[in-house]
């Protein structure tokens, strides 16, 4: 062979194993779009439903590694249009295994496997259920959890999309993304968050919510603030590369803070030396600790405006303007001006009520407060409006009805979200409402002082307002020591009526409904059954409601949702500490 055959050889060579390795490359398995839908539920546990666009071109079957579930349970697996196979057998041919799906054990926890069935494009729709997604936290709950269940196969595209049992709102929930770059963020009542390109890693999200937002179980013993900073340990925000930038900006920023922390320092102690020498109520932490371990077994306030109340209630962090509402449907229902019916309905998870209240006398009480809610937010915004806060609640009621007097959980609901911008002057016009109340009772002033020129407002106890503050923690601490069941319509000091007014009063609603699943009442007490009637109608009738206040874009500051926190939003690279999940995914 001569030389220029021996050249000709070698690049006919070069060419044929460069098209071989080129045309190896492109028959890798390839994923070109993935959405991953999580649905929280009520109890905790989300519902993950994964659609994937893949192209396939080797394997047999697809998986997805379901380990470090910290004591979470994986349910309820199926894929779309597949059959189960019970007894998965990995080493079954890709024909053997096409249009099925099952699971196999292992040693870290279960794989979720399925047949890739033909090669060439595919779509695949994945559906597991994980339990405990949420957990308690000290004062609020919260989701971390790595959604990663396909890193072997990267996603060209990848959306995580995040709802819940009712809508999330800049006022009920927090977020943050880590694991890749993207953009999280609040789009109507979810979560949305999308990759800004190829998705290989990590998909950590940690939501935190206000306490008792889901009926959770499993409890994690930290705080939200406590969680957020090891989640963010490690993690980077559009971080650049530009070493000696960052070096200027932290430097600058370190300053800044510094002189900050000094002149807040500065600012704080004076401010805490002017409001104690005008005799401002005391922090709601030093209180507590006063209080600790002292109880009071009564009714701690003999008057019925509730409302009244909500200033110092809200101030000590104790209730808002939802529990007002519910209190007073509890003492409607008392009373007889509404008539309650709760039917419980069959749910996957715990117990669900569908409610319908009836207005009595629908007639007359329509003659007697012929006022619109929208002419009575327009009479409070114009100051116009000297009735009482209840009986402004009862025209907002009358207004939901329909002309029979009926009012259901879907009504109501649909109410809200209608009308949930005049909802926001009315829940507003409580704090006015209260502190005129309180003023009135010879229990609080409300005063302005100055500190370095700038005014603040404070409330200023009398020696009964200071005393109806103890009461108010220790009658809190009575609530959480004691047992349901030794609650009963004749019992003292504390009946049952009482004590479901009270819990309502004092944000408990949800502790309280937990508790009263169990609760059994004797035959002597038959009245007592229809308390419960009159809980579980008031309980479900609230929660409607503020589902559709939120899908109206509801806010307030005297809100529970509002006292919670703010929106988050941010998404980076790296962090995510602490999170459950991220075993990752492939094919084989």
């Amino acid at each position: 062979m001569n030389k220029w055959m021996k050249i000709l050889a070698a690049l006919t060579m070069a060419i044929s194993m460069n098209m071989v390795l080129t045309l190896t490359a492109f028959a890798e398995n390839e994923m070109s779009d993935l959405h991953i839908e999580v649905e929280l539920q009520e109890d905790g546990s989300g519902v993950v439903t994964e659609h994937r666009q893949m192209n396939m071109d080797e394997g047999t079957e697809l998986f997805i590694n379901m380990v470090n579930l910290d004591e979470s349970e994986v349910l309820d697996f199926s894929v779309e249009g597949f059959t189960e196979e019970p007894d998965w057998d990995s080493d079954d041919s890709r024909e053997e295994k096409a249009g099925k799906y099952g699971t196999v054990s292992t040693d870290d926890g279960v794989e979720l496997v399925w047949g890739i069935g033909e090669y060439g494009e595919n779509t695949y729709t994945v559906t597991y259920t994980l339990s405990d997604l949420v957990r308690n936290l000290e004062d609020g709950q919260a989701m971390l959890w790595n959604f990663d269940t396909f890193s072997d196969i990267p996603a060209q595209n990848l959306t995580v999309e995040i709802s819940g049992f009712q809508p999330f709102t800049q006022e009920n929930v927090n977020f943050w993304g880590f694991g890749f770059d993207g953009d999280i963020q609040l789009e109507g009542d979810r979560i949305v968050w999308e990759s800004n390109g190829e998705a290989d890693g990590d998909v950590i999200v940690l939501t935190q919510f206000p306490a008792d937002f889901f009926q959770a179980e499993r409890t994690v013993d930290m705080t939200l603030s406590e969680q957020q900073e090891e989640a963010m340990d490690g993690s980077t925000y559009n971080s650049s590369d530009n070493s000696t930038l960052i070096v200027i900006i932290v430097s600058a920023a370190v300053g800044f803070s510094l002189l900050i922390g000094i002149g807040t320092f500065f600012f704080v102690r004076k401010t805490n030396q002017v409001k104690k020498e005008a005799g401002a109520l005391k922090p709601i932490h030093k209180r507590i600790a006063e209080n600790k371990g002292k109880t009071y077994a009564a009714v701690p306030f003999d008057g019925e405006d509730y409302a009244g109340l909500s200033a110092l209630l809200t101030q000590m962090n104790l209730g808002y303007f939802e529990d007002i509402f519910q209190a007073y449907l509890l003492k409607w229902s008392v009373n007889e001006n509404i008539s309650m019916e709760a039917e419980e309905e069959s749910k996957v998870f715990g117990k669900k009520y569908r409610t319908a209240l009836t207005i009595n006398d629908i007639e007359k009480e329509q003659n007697n407060y012929p006022l619109a809610f929208s002419e009575l937010t327009d009479q409070i915004e114009d100051e116009s409006y000297k009735g009482t806060y209840e009986m402004a609640l009862w025209i907002m009621l009358l207004d939901a009805a329909d002309r029979n007097g009926v009012v259901t959980d879907k009504s109501i609901q649909k109410w809200g979200e209608q009308h949930a911008k005049e909802v926001s002057t009315f829940a507003d016009y409580l704090k006015d409402y209260s502190e005129a109340y309180l003023e009135q009772q010879g229990l609080f002033s409300f005063e302005e002082i100055k500190v370095f020129g700038f005014l603040q407002s404070i409330m200023v106890p009398s020696d009964e307002g200071e005393k109806l503050a103890d009461r108010l923690i220790q009658f809190d601490n009575y609530l959480k020591e004691s047992d349901i069941n030794q609650f009963s319509n004749a019992s003292k000091p504390l009946s049952l009526k009482d004590m479901m007014l009270w819990s309502a009063l004092l944000s408990k609603s949800d502790k309280v409904s937990k508790k009263l699943e169990d609760l059994v009442p004797e035959d002597r007490y038959e009245e007592d059954r229809v308390y419960l009637q009159f809980w579980y109608g008031t309980y479900y009738t609230r929660a409607s409601w503020t589902t559709g206040l939120a899908s109206g874009g509801f806010h307030s500051s005297t809100s529970a949702a509002t006292a919670a926190g703010g929106s988050g939003g941010a998404t980076g690279v790296g962090g995510g500490a602490g999170a459950g999940g991220g075993g990752g995914g492939g094919a084989r």
